[in-house]
């Protein structure tokens, strides 16, 4: 108990608090960057923006971990927003990539881009699942800790929880948007 006008503060613990502000921008950066060279791999705007927007659909299971338990969002879970746009992206790249080598320049007929888009799945479901499986495996161990291992902690329950919900992005939004009519 410290007397009556003195406060005891850690100087090193409220850069977090007090910098938040920076980590949005650096996942705003982190899209941007993405945005551009996947612009210039798949030569396209508007595969890139199908990949792009995949990364919010795998945050909604991010927040839903968060939201709907007690676990507290720190710098662990903005360290789960970077590696979930990274993860995100590359399971895209491999399923577009694929489907504009099936695809070639002279594919006009929807349900031939729609056959050659199940082809290059089918194709490509193999590594994308073992890569996601592999990550939620890695960082299973970081659970087991419990909260008491804040940024471990929330960085594994974040990723997890991201990752398991970009599969329904995987199946269900991104062949909506990557075959155009």
């Amino acid at each position: 108990v410290l007397p009556i006008g003195y406060k005891a503060e850690n100087p090193q613990g409220r850069w977090f608090q007090q910098h938040k502000d920076r980590y949005a921008w650096l996942i705003l950066l982190i899209i941007g960057i993405i945005f551009v060279m996947l612009a210039m791999a798949f030569e396209s705007l508007r595969l890139p923006l199908s990949v792009i927007f995949m990364i919010p659909i795998s945050y909604i299971g991010l927040f839903l971990v968060f939201g709907l338990s007690e676990i507290t969002f720190d710098q662990g879970g903005f360290a789960a927003f970077v590696m979930l746009s990274g993860i995100v992206v590359n399971a895209g790249i491999y399923l577009i990539k694929t489907y504009q080598l099936f695809r070639g320049p002279q594919t006009k007929e929807l349900n031939q881009r729609i056959r050659l888009y199940v082809k290059a799945f089918n194709h490509k479901i193999a590594p994308i699942v073992l890569t996601e499986v592999s990550t939620v495996l890695g960082l299973l161990p970081f659970l087991t800790d419990g909260p008491g291992e804040v940024f471990w902690f929330d960085f594994a329950a974040g990723s997890i929880g991201g990752m398991l919900f970009s599969v329904f992005a995987l199946v269900f939004y991104l062949p909506v948007f990557a075959i155009r009519r």
